[in-house]
């Protein structure tokens, strides 16, 4: 781990952290109010606050000086995910998966294929892209994003339209699929990096 944040200024990096920390107390006091009188998402509310506080506006935290923009953008990417993911296996039951293991095989097996398989397809038919290029970048967009899936599964509003074994089979779902999907992504980066005879060789 040492290594990975070689390239980050750790002061800016620290002031980043425990703003994200205020943050997230702040919303969770006024996130009823958030959801329901103003109809904001916590990603629309992050980003907005983003913009404000960014170079643009405020200029209180600028990202590109804090260092190497692939690494700083890769671990608030893990950060963001891994909170994501600790809330989603708090609201499940125990033991969760296994009770919907039926459920769960269908959306993670054939659904997640057809959607790669969709996915990819449109992506090389509209953008006009080499072959496994969009294969790749179908398997990054085919995992449901924890974050975004949480929108929609709480709320008052997603407790009056959606019966609890939606909610929770979506935030199931969205939780365990991203770990699922890397061999979709890896697939294609490995036929990318090598030709088909080393990459079967490789495998």
């Amino acid at each position: 781990m040492p290594g990975t944040f070689s390239n980050l200024d750790p002061t800016h990096f620290n002031i980043a952290l425990l703003a994200l920390g205020g943050l997230i107390y702040s919303y969770g006091l006024v996130s009823r109010f958030i959801k329901e009188r103003l109809y904001l998402s916590a990603p629309i509310l992050s980003v907005l606050l983003g913009v404000i506080f960014g170079p643009f506006v405020l200029n209180i935290f600028d990202v590109e000086s804090w260092g190497t923009q692939d690494i700083i953008v890769e671990e608030i990417a893990r950060l963001t995910i891994s909170i994501q993911l600790i809330s989603t296996a708090l609201r499940l039951r125990s033991a969760y998966p296994f009770r919907r293991l039926r459920s769960l095989a269908i959306m993670l097996g054939p659904l997640m294929l057809a959607m790669w398989f969709v996915s990819s397809a449109l992506i090389y038919w509209i953008l006009n892209i080499d072959f496994w290029v969009a294969i790749l970048i179908g398997a990054v967009i085919t995992p449901t994003d924890p974050v975004l899936a949480a929108t929609i599964v709480t709320g008052n509003f997603a407790e009056d339209k959606l019966p609890s074994r939606v909610r929770n089979l979506l935030s199931a779902e969205s939780g365990i699929n991203d770990g699922l999907a890397y061999p979709f992504v890896f697939l294609p980066l490995l036929l990318l990096m090598q030709s088909p005879q080393e990459a079967i060789t490789a495998i």
